[in-house]
């Protein structure tokens, strides 16, 4: 299903259209199996997409690197066995009909996707939410070049729906320090070499205009569940840690991907 005929079929007034072919009639059954328990997420899922798409998106179920979480064993991890985080957790893998559905909501800028990235993302943040009680969820930041081109931060839209489902706090904790261009172009080693010093901690950290602002805020965050759109190399995840620690010396980040490539 190409662009087109997907954008054609959202902006149709008529039904629900499925979030992913277009064309069916959105509506899984309440038994589809998904690896998620959250009774919003899962009714946002099953109303978005129809079952035959949704038995299609590549969840990740099961992890051979405890560190990041990716499916296949992990060289990453092995080359650098002390990173500044305590662990990551990935919702899909990063195919052809992820990326797609992403860059219609990152690029094309189709909001009425945000609530089903969400919800999605749900897979990957509540393996770590059975672990661990979050004092904060904040997010990956992006360039203001690019921030004002697209209008949004997309990682900061996701997360703070996820903050919402699940009753936490969200803040913005970081800032970039200066433009990067497209990782997306770039190797592995360029990828490090470029994230390098890329980020900072916002102190003291700002109070944003959020449901959430009626919860508690610590004095500094000590456990903190990290977001953004995609893991690759876990260079982007890496620098935002260190500059959470270098803030905060006592914390603990985690980070809730919503893809891992």
């Amino acid at each position: 299903m190409s662009w087109s005929a997907v954008l054609h079929s959202l902006l149709q007034p008529r039904g629900q259209a499925c979030l992913l072919c277009g064309q069916s009639s959105a509506g899984g059954s309440a038994r589809t199996a998904l690896p998620i328990r959250h009774p919003a997420s899962r009714r946002i899922l099953l109303e978005g997409f129809c079952s035959k798409c949704l038995s299609r998106i590549p969840w990740i179920v099961a992890i051979a690197c405890p560190v990041c979480g990716r499916p296949e064993r992990c060289g990453d991890c092995l080359r650098r066995p002390n990173r500044p985080f305590v662990k990551v957790r990935g919702a899909v893998r990063y195919d052809a009909a992820m990326k797609e559905l992403l860059a219609l909501y990152k690029y094309r800028g189709l909001e009425k996707l945000e609530p089903a990235l969400a919800a999605m993302l749900s897979a990957a943040a509540e393996p770590l939410l059975n672990e661990v009680r979050f004092d904060v969820v904040t997010s990956v930041p992006i360039a203001e070049r690019r921030l004002e081109d697209r209008g949004f931060d997309q990682a900061e839209r996701i997360a703070m729906e996820l903050a919402r489902l699940y009753r936490l706090p969200y803040r913005r904790l970081l800032k970039r320090t200066r433009h990067t261009g497209k990782q997306s172009f770039k190797g592995r080693k360029d990828r490090i070499e470029d994230m390098k010093g890329t980020f900072a901690a916002i102190e003291p950290p700002p109070a944003i205009g959020h449901p959430s602002e009626a919860f508690p805020f610590p004095p500094y965050p000590v456990r903190i569940l990290l977001v953004d759109d995609i893991y690759t190399t876990g260079s982007t995840m890496t620098e935002c840690s260190l500059a959470l620690k270098s803030a905060y010396p006592d914390s603990e980040v985690y980070g809730a991907m919503w893809a891992r490539s």
